[in-house]
């Protein structure tokens, strides 16, 4: 270690080389925003490099070739302090704790390796497991003690099963570029009226089942279902083979080819809640921890606090629920 460089400052570097914003790094950190600048200032004068390029108002940074080259064997040398007390008690008997966690593939995969990272750097010595699946999957391995966590959409049904709600995001209408749609910069919810539309299978991603079903039936918006597809990746494939449209999450954007185009809903109906599901049982230092990681990047709700925006939906709905169609759009503005 070089002189002077306590392993606090390797954690430093190696978070805002993660994030790139001095607030959220602190956040994560549980340090004061101008106490991180000052560390990392300070660092980069020991070390006579400089590390981050800020931007005007310091918030945004990027690294530098030398911050890559430290950020790098930071987190080494991070992995192997973990690894040297992890191994410590290993040798006394204390066992590594086994953990499967499951995502549904619906989620932004960059959000899955965030996790796989903060959990493998927490627990280098833990067996952990990871499982792509869908949303109604991953509940029913909940209840069947198959796996202990689950990321999934939309609040589980289930009673043993507590969901923490850590992102809300806006679904989008994927199309081809001579899609009628595709001229339109943002659409109207009952642009989605008699169109012919892909979505997924409900069975599986409950958000694409009966809550949506209930959603458009309160008001009176009929899409005509074209497919039901299982993957967005399918969902995709038709939308370019047969020029029609499909409701998918933001993280279809990811695999969608350069003749889909993609438009957002002015109105804030149309979302899917990501979140952390467990059952209520479920005591475990890993599970805390990866809790409150997720809680400082994204902010976390209670699992009833969660269900909220949905009941609001529905309540502002069943208020007009009476509107005619071409009424709907003045009812929800």
């Amino acid at each position: 270690m070089f002189p002077g460089v306590e392993l606090r400052l390797y954690r430093y570097v190696s978070v805002l080389a993660e994030e790139l914003n001095f607030t959220q790094a602190a956040m994560r950190l549980h340090v004061s925003q101008p106490t991180l600048s000052t560390q990392i200032r300070d660092l980069e004068r020991e070390l006579d490099v400089r590390l981050f390029e800020r931007s005007k108002g310091g918030q945004q940074v990027r690294l530098t070739a030398a911050g890559e080259a430290f950020a790098s064997e930071a987190r080494l040398a991070l992995l192997h302090a973990e690894r040297a007390v992890q191994n410590a008690r290993n040798s006394r008997g204390e066992r590594s704790e086994t953990w499967t966690l499951g995502y549904s593939p619906l989620i932004d995969f960059h959000i899955v390796h965030k996790i796989q990272r903060f959990l493998y750097g927490r627990y280098p010595s833990a067996n952990l497991t990871f499982l792509s699946g869908h949303s109604a999957e991953h509940v029913d391995a909940l209840i069947r003690g198959n796996i202990h966590v689950g990321i999934v959409v939309l609040t589980p049904r289930e009673e043993r099963v507590v969901f923490h709600s850590f992102l809300t995001e806006r679904l989008l209408l994927a199309m081809p570029k001579e899609h009628p749609l595709a001229t339109k910069r943002q659409l109207e919810i009952t642009d989605l009226h008699q169109l012919p539309l892909v979505q997924l299978r409900g069975d599986i991603e409950p958000r694409f089942g009966k809550s949506l079903r209930t959603l458009f039936s309160l008001i009176r918006i009929e899409p005509r279902l074209f497919h039901r597809a299982t993957t967005q990746a399918e969902a995709l494939d038709v939308v370019t083979h047969h020029s029609v449209a499909a409701l998918l999450t933001p993280a279809a954007q990811q695999s969608a080819g350069g003749r889909i185009v993609f438009r957002n809903f002015s109105d804030e109906i149309l979302t899917i809640n990501t979140g952390i599901a467990h059952l209520s049982e479920t005591v475990s230092p890993m599970l805390e921890a990866l809790k409150e990681f997720l809680a400082g990047h994204y902010g976390m709700v209670s699992g009833e606090a969660s269900k909220k925006p949905l009941e609001a939906q529905m309540k502002l709905f069943d208020e007009h629920s009476a509107a005619p169609i071409w009424g709907v759009r003045k009812a929800y503005l």
